[in-house]
């Protein structure tokens, strides 16, 4: 039993080094390997089937928190966080992400799936090609970040994401350079987690049948954890991207778009 409950750890740190390290780099919080992973163990340590999902989303929240936080302040140290912009789209995208959240358990998930699939696939073809180009100097307004806010908070509340991958291709087709949409969506990454961790622990404070160390539908032992090593390992993807040529970071964002279309495709 002991030897399990270290592999287990063991398991969360790796996670954690992996995930921070992605967070930095592409301004994303980690949830593309953080969610399958989880999945894995959270149904190997005999979660309940009824709230495995919600377990593993509210979880992957509670971890993107940690590793926001800290790929946003590595970052801004380097000047790439657009704070006017972040000023704009933070309020909705609380209000969608708290939705998202809500929403999450009673929503038929797999056309949504098919449908966000289809927008990532998009997305990543766009940043590839840059057709159209972005706008080279764009006239920030209220409505377009405050509705894209809202629906980028609602889907990564929904799929417990940081809203990296939504947000950095909105960031970048608005004329934002690759890396300060990557680091403005590192900041989003922020208000998005706390709003859906915190509400993924309301909605299942009465559930049954929770896991022990659990508040709600959030898993403390691999939150703390992964949570912490990540936030320890975002400084160095964020050292990576700002190495990278404004291109390569680029194209690699779109692989890695076009890496989550084909898993939501195949879920």
């Amino acid at each position: 039993m002991i030897k399990y409950i270290y592999l287990e750890i063991l398991l969360y740190f790796l996670l954690g080094t992996f995930s921070g390290v992605l967070a930095g780099l592409f301004g994303i919080g980690g949830g593309i390997i953080i969610i399958p992973t989880f999945f894995y163990v959270f149904s190997y340590l005999g979660f309940p089937q009824e709230i495995l999902s919600h377990m593993v989303l509210g979880s992957s929240l509670g971890v993107i928190v940690f590793s926001s936080i800290s790929s946003t302040f590595s970052h801004n140290t380097k000047g790439a966080v657009n704070w006017g912009l972040i000023k704009l789209v933070v309020p909705s995208i609380v209000i969608g992400s708290c939705l998202g959240s809500l929403t999450a358990g009673y929503l038929e998930s797999n056309t949504l799936q098919g449908l966000v699939a289809l927008f990532l696939v998009v997305a990543s073809v766009q940043l590839i090609f840059e057709f159209p180009p972005p706008p080279q100097n764009p006239q920030t307004n209220l409505v377009g970040p405050v509705v894209a806010g809202g629906g980028i908070g609602w889907l990564s509340g929904v799929f417990g994401i940081g809203g990296g991958i939504f947000s950095v291709p909105y960031f970048y087709h608005r004329g934002l350079k690759m890396m300060n949409a990557i680091g403005t969506s590192a900041a989003c990454g922020i208000p998005i987690a706390v709003a859906g961790s915190i509400s993924y622990m309301i909605i299942g404070i009465d559930s049954i049948d929770l896991p022990q160390n659990s508040i709600g539908y959030v898993y403390l032992p691999a939150t703390i954890i992964v949570g912490l090593t990540s936030s320890i390992t975002a400084k160095y993807g964020v050292n990576i991207a700002h190495r990278m040529k404004q291109k390569k970071l680029r194209i690699a964002f779109a692989f890695l778009v076009m890496i989550m279309a084909l898993n939501l495709l195949m879920r």
